[in-house]
């Protein structure tokens, strides 16, 4: 499983992200590497069809996937703020190895 963070560089949610990640990941009894990408201009937003600050993929697809933001370096906003939630990310998880039918 590939595990992706991007975020703008500065961003101060980043690292609430990261260690969310990190506890769903360490529940869940997965020793998968966090890829950390720091983008820091526009056109890397773009290149990397970065949706917001911070966010999470796995195996390329956004934790959530049917969410449409625009692309770019802004706050990102996950209903509850800039951190997505470790719910979130635990569904988007099991989804990604198959484990369930979770709802998005």
């Amino acid at each position: 499983m590939r595990v992706e963070l991007l975020y703008a560089d500065g961003d101060p949610a980043s690292m609430d992200a990261r260690q969310n990640l990190v506890e769903v990941l360490t529940e869940d009894a997965f020793e998968t590497p966090i890829q950390m990408v720091a983008v820091t201009s526009a056109e890397d937003a773009v290149l990397l069809d970065m949706r917001g600050t911070p966010m999470i993929r796995i195996d390329g697809v956004d934790i959530q996937p049917d969410w449409q933001g625009p692309v770019g370096m802004q706050p990102r906003d996950y209903g509850d703020g800039p951190v997505p939630p470790k719910d979130l990310i635990r569904r988007a998880v099991k989804r990604a190895r198959g484990w369930s039918h979770a709802r998005r």
